[in-house]
């Protein structure tokens, strides 16, 4: 076991208090401390690049937040502006009922999801339904898929009322003046069909209706949907 030496302790003159060999060793100690002898720390590293090359801490746009910003490719599809004033068909990435109403807040429009299929006539089990919860609809109709090659040519609608216990009854359509598209093939709206007894009604009275398109296909198709106003 080894021992370390001692410190002497040299007396100034005419005093008895330690000098400068003391405060010289404690710099020596201090010197060694604060310098940075052999490998210390370098410079700091360059900040890390974030995804495409982007720096750390920057906003990094995703391509999901780009589709979702651009209309025409989101997937939640809005026909028309709340003012309306492109019509209520003018975007046509889906086919879409069309409702129009008076409500004591004003008119209200509104656009349910369609999907029509081909089937035998409208008492078939599969034609799929839509669900309308109103006693004030003054129009109703449909727009097609228009986009993004065009409308198909629309040669013609049929549509019918179901009536319990009794046959389908086909019932007359009438275009509803100023509403709908210039363009038939871009969508129609129809008025409430006449009741049973030839008189006008002023709305679409709570049924189900079963609606054809007949499309200038190639050969040519029939899209069957039905719409139940309760």
């Amino acid at each position: 076991m080894t021992t370390s030496n001692p410190v002497r302790l040299v007396p100034s003159e005419g005093t008895c208090r330690p000098v400068g060999a003391v405060v010289l060793i404690a710099m020596i100690i201090a010197i060694g401390l604060l310098k940075p002898w052999g490998s210390g720390a370098g410079p700091p590293p360059p900040p890390i690049a974030a995804l495409g090359g982007a720096q750390a801490g920057a906003v990094i746009s995703s391509p999901i937040d780009n589709l979702a910003a651009d209309p025409a490719l989101s997937p939640f599809l809005r026909p028309s502006p709340p003012s309306n004033t492109s019509g209520p068909c003018y975007f046509g990435l889906a086919w879409r009922l069309f409702t129009a109403e008076t409500t004591s807040v004003g008119p209200v429009h509104t656009w349910y999801e369609l999907q029509p299929l081909q089937a035998s006539g409208p008492t078939d089990p599969r034609i799929r339904v839509v669900q309308v919860h109103s006693s004030a609809i003054r129009q109703l109709g449909y727009c097609p898929v228009t986009e993004p090659n065009g409308p198909i040519h629309a040669l013609g609608t049929a549509a019918w009322q179901l009536v319990p216990g009794a046959a389908p009854r086909l019932i007359g359509l009438t275009l509803a003046p100023g509403i709908g598209p210039a363009d038939s093939d871009e969508g129609v709206v129809y008025l409430p069909p006449a009741a049973p007894n030839g008189s006008p009604a002023p709305v679409w009275l709570p049924s189900v209706y079963v609606f054809m398109v007949r499309l200038a296909t190639v050969p040519v198709t029939e899209e069957w949907f039905a719409v139940d106003i309760t």
